[in-house]
């Protein structure tokens, strides 16, 4: 059952992106469509898929033309850019991002919307989520242990990859941290939440909100090159933003960067 409305302080505009995912597109889209809080509207940013996941976009489109609006990419132009075109349409007050194969359990905007309520200085709020198998065995739970709130950047800022998967952030917000840095496609999301994290409190709830489907990953040298060319690109234009931090705090995230890096750094 569609849940009807949505506070008007609280107005979540929610993207799913979506690229060659058909199998498990409808999933995440109705996953968002039966939140207990009504988000504002859905936006599905398709990154040229070519397996037919454009008709079923359009067909739920066309039966809520008022709810749900598609951006349809003529090309695969890649994750973060795919991104920023829905996000520069966002009519909400906020906004939060799902990956096409991943879901959003049925209270995950209702849960934050309280953790918000509960903490007004926060811009923005993030949750716990559970990794599953292809076969649906849960592998993992993202934080074992209640994570902070408040002013949270040497927790960003310690490679916390968690956070973008189940934030919902102030779109004020995010349109002052820029967006989506297309120079990082594979850590865009960090990115932005280390951004977000320099000038924006936090709120958390540590229930599970989401949902995210895990698959074997691949080590090869490419990959692992993409991760040494955006991860070094990211340390660069962080230091400012760590530069009020205490020597020790300071100094302790340099170091965990360094080590990352250093195993990451092409070998001749």
């Amino acid at each position: 059952m569609l849940s009807t409305s949505h506070p008007e302080d609280f107005r979540v505009s929610i993207i799913i992106t979506s690229y060659n995912g058909k199998g498990y597109l409808i999933e995440a889209l109705e996953s968002v469509m039966s939140q207990t809080l009504r988000p504002f509207e859905i936006i599905i940013a398709d990154d040229g898929s070519t397996d037919g996941s454009q008709d079923t976009i359009q067909s739920y489109v066309d039966r809520y033309p008022d709810w749900i609006k598609a951006i349809y990419q003529p090309r695969n132009i890649g994750i973060p850019r795919n991104r920023n075109a829905a996000l520069r349409t966002v009519k909400g007050n906020y906004v939060g991002i799902l990956d096409g194969d991943d879901l959003f359990l049925p209270a995950k905007l209702e849960q934050q919307y309280k953790a918000l309520c509960a903490f007004p200085e926060a811009r923005a709020v993030y949750s716990n989520f559970r990794r599953f198998a292809p076969d649906g065995t849960t592998l993992n739970y993202r934080y074992p242990a209640p994570q902070p709130q408040g002013k949270i950047l040497p927790a960003v800022a310690l490679f916390n990859t968690g956070f973008p998967r189940t934030m919902v952030a102030d779109y004020d917000a995010v349109k002052t941290a820029g967006f989506m840095d297309e120079r990082f496609p594979k850590y865009d999301g960090l990115w932005l939440t280390i951004k977000l994290a320099s000038f924006c409190q936090f709120a958390y709830t540590h229930e599970v909100t989401v949902d995210k489907r895990e698959y074997p990953e691949s080590d090869s040298r490419k990959n692992l090159d993409q991760d040494y060319l955006d991860l070094s690109g990211i340390y660069t234009e962080m230091q400012p933003l760590l530069k009020d931090m205490d020597n020790n705090t300071r100094q302790y995230i340099q170091q965990y960067w360094q080590q990352i890096l250093n195993q990451l750094k092409p070998r001749s």
